[in-house]
């Protein structure tokens, strides 16, 4: 083997070395934020504003996502592309209210909207919400 290959090789190995335990952590991390702000997070209802899939490059799979906003004292806060699973994404009815829990400290970064608990006891209002989406999202 050449000098300049063995030293490629050798810089990938590292590379991924490295590489691998930092995705872990991270993701890692953000399955704790999920569960803090499940476990103490506000509870409040939230509108899908809209959904979204599509690929990425260098990622396998579709990605799906949905944006989604909400009511906190009296201010409208809105989240955009929420990563969600596929099977999630076939349940976001745009219009359709679902439960919604933040840390008011960050409500817009920490808003996780949970679309398996829509509330159907608002659903007599979607084509409210749909024209109130489409007046103030253009």
């Amino acid at each position: 083997m050449k000098k300049k290959a063995k030293r490629e090789l050798i810089i990938c190995l590292l590379g991924a070395l490295i590489c691998i335990p930092t995705v872990l952590w991270l993701k890692t991390r953000e399955r704790e934020k999920k569960d803090f702000v499940d476990k103490t997070g506000i509870e409040t209802i939230g509108t899908v504003i809209k959904t979204a899939y599509g690929k990425d490059p260098g990622v396998p799979g579709l990605n799906y996502s949905v944006s989604f906003d909400f009511l906190y004292e009296e201010n409208y806060y809105t989240r955009f592309g929420f990563s969600i699973m596929g099977d999630d994404y076939v349940q976001a009815i745009v219009g359709r209210k679902y439960k919604v829990k933040f840390l008011p400290e960050s409500p817009i970064i920490t808003a996780q909207i949970y679309l398996n608990e829509p509330v159907y006891s608002e659903d007599v209002n979607i084509e409210k919400e749909q024209e109130r989406i489409l007046k103030t999202y253009k």
